[in-house]
């Protein structure tokens, strides 16, 4: 008996009649990315009946790309069946939080099944979905993920375990588990989870008051308790981004995954006053020695600017998360 037959029965079965996927596409400024994201979404051998694409106020083209998607798809296809599109274009931008919180409550309210999420940036093999399907009618877990690779390699930091749930430490999986037919984890990113409708319904959606960053972790943490996450390693996507170690070592982002980081703690920590005095003496600590390297020349600018962030996540820590920090605009500050 696998760990989920006891803790997974939410709504009717899904293996009595033919499931149907939805999938939802956050995105922001990239229109080639998003040209080649709906491309593999719309190649999958088992096609999904519901696209929801969330365009976080983009200015780049986006809007009136989107605005002839669907006719464009009935034009090329030469047929009036096919997936149904939803496209909501933002008043404003919400971050990948908002964009996911608006896109689940939307296909959640749908017949859909199952509902896969993916920024821009995520390309899925043609055999995604179908891969997942497969695990779904011989398990019983209330979410599934396949494998992230970026430029050919496999990014462990996508599907993680909750090592110590005093201090919230995690771990990424270890690649030798990649080969195996799959595996069960703990925390994913929004990149490639596919999860039960009828869970989203139950549980509610991210908090889009995270803007980005962690939205993903919190939303795994609240249904951990039902539900571990399978990840099948047949289905794989690619995720067009910079590889961790290439990416900025510091920037605007980093203030809201450091603020986002310790709400979770508070929230699902088990031991909240050791984790909030852990947090604290962290902080210091890192404000302390940012602050004594920049004055010794050791990249003074980036050791500047992520203390300025300690400080800033201090000073709030006694407040919740409250969307996005005039202080922290998306792009503002130095990418170093």
């Amino acid at each position: 008996m696998t760990y989920n037959q006891n803790h997974n029965r939410i709504g009717r079965s899904w293996k009595e009649e033919p499931l149907k996927f939805g999938v939802i596409i956050v995105t922001y400024n990239r229109l080639a990315l998003l040209k080649e994201c709906v491309s593999c979404v719309l190649s999958q051998t088992e096609p999904f009946s519901n696209i929801c694409i969330v365009d976080n106020h983009s200015s780049d083209g986006t809007a009136g790309w989107l605005k002839n998607l669907p006719a464009s798809f009935r034009a090329e296809t030469d047929s009036c069946t096919g997936p149904f599109f939803d496209i909501c274009r933002l008043k404003e931008n919400l971050g990948g939080a908002g964009g996911f919180a608006y896109g689940m409550k939307r296909l959640s309210a749908t017949d859909c099944d199952w509902i896969l999420i993916i920024d821009d940036d995520a390309m899925i093999a043609p055999d995604y979905i179908a891969e997942l399907k497969k695990a779904i009618l011989s398990h019983e877990y209330l979410a599934y993920s396949g494998t992230v690779t970026t430029k050919g390699a496999i990014d462990t930091s996508h599907r993680r375990f909750l090592k110590c749930p005093t201090f919230m430490f995690y771990e990424p999986v270890p690649e030798a588990s990649y080969g195996t037919p799959s595996f069960e984890y703990d925390i994913s990113t929004f990149c490639g989870l596919l999860v039960k409708a009828s869970l989203v319904r139950e549980i509610g959606l991210p908090k889009t008051e995270y803007f980005i960053w962690f939205d993903d972790t919190e939303y795994c943490m609240r249904f951990r308790s039902r539900s571990r996450i399978l990840n099948v390693n047949t289905a794989v996507l690619n995720h067009r981004t910079a590889p961790p170690g290439d990416a900025p070592t510091v920037s605007w982002k980093n203030y809201y995954g450091f603020r986002n980081a310790i709400d979770i703690g508070k929230t699902y920590s088990r031991h909240p006053f050791l984790y909030m005095a852990y947090i604290i003496l962290n902080h210091l600590a890192h404000i302390v020695l940012d602050s004594l390297l920049a004055l010794l020349g050791n990249q003074p600018a980036m050791r500047r600017y992520r203390a300025g962030i300690y400080k800033a996540v201090l000073k709030g820590l006694r407040q919740t998360p409250n969307g996005i920090c005039k202080d922290y605009l998306p792009g503002s500050g130095k990418r170093i």
